[in-house]
């Protein structure tokens, strides 16, 4: 199947760049990958395979997933991007431009619809024709680095969205958090039901990973946060 990412999002993603007022990119990306977010609890009895990969699972597993991880991103992105190198072309730090959508809320619900939708389709491709698999991948890492030195070089995040919020490094802090929420999880991944099949592990370890800089993102922006006012 596909990967998780960056097939499935980079699939999508080029409808944010050929119309970008009609799509929200946050909610494509995380639409794309969201029916795979149901392997996190594989072995575990829980109905939401194939729930999640079903179209009714498009609106009552995949849109809600969406929205959430929505919120999550944009809420942290302004501190991650503070932490990243400056990647050259792909212009790492614009990515905190990613705080504010811009977009009414239809937009973002359609985009995460959309993007949940081309899943199933990449996944139906995949299964008519299994020998692309490896290749798809190849390509699909290739399509990301493509869309994002293109979002980079043009600085298109700061045209959709204007210029990310300041927030002053504190890599220490930042990296010590993000390593340790992130390397606990990453280490009991290996003996998690259904471990042995590779999509399932490889959701895992992209939550524990996103999970460690969402948590780095919420103690370090603590700080930027303006007390309340005493009583007078």
């Amino acid at each position: 199947m596909p990967s998780t990412f960056p097939t499935h999002p980079a699939g999508i993603l080029p409808l944010k760049l050929w119309r970008p007022r009609w799509f929200d990119g946050v909610a494509l990306a995380l639409g794309a990958a969201s029916p795979d977010v149901a392997y996190l609890v594989d072995g575990s009895g829980l109905p939401v395979w194939p729930l999640s990969h079903q179209l009714h699972g498009l609106i009552i597993f995949c849109l809600p997933v969406t929205l959430l991880g929505c919120l999550m991103v944009r809420r942290a992105a302004p501190v991650i991007a503070a932490h990243l190198p400056a990647g050259g072309p792909f212009a790492l730090r614009d990515y905190g431009a990613l705080h504010d959508s811009g977009h009414r809320w239809w937009i973002t619900v359609l985009s995460a619809v959309i993007g949940a939708a081309s899943h199933l389709v990449l996944d139906g491709l995949e299964a008519w024709f299994p020998a692309i698999e490896y290749p798809a991948h190849l390509v699909g890492l290739a399509a990301m680095a493509a869309i994002m030195a293109v979002i980079g070089r043009r600085r298109l995040l700061l045209r959709w969205h204007g210029e990310p919020p300041h927030r002053a490094p504190d890599p220490v802090r930042f990296w010590s958090v993000a390593a340790a929420v992130a390397i606990p999880l990453l280490a009991v991944t290996p003996f998690l039901p259904a471990a042995f099949l590779p999509h399932t592990t490889g959701v895992r370890v992209i939550t524990a990973l996103s999970v460690g800089l969402l948590a780095a993102a919420a103690v370090a922006g603590s700080r930027h946060r303006t007390p309340s006012p005493g009583p007078a």
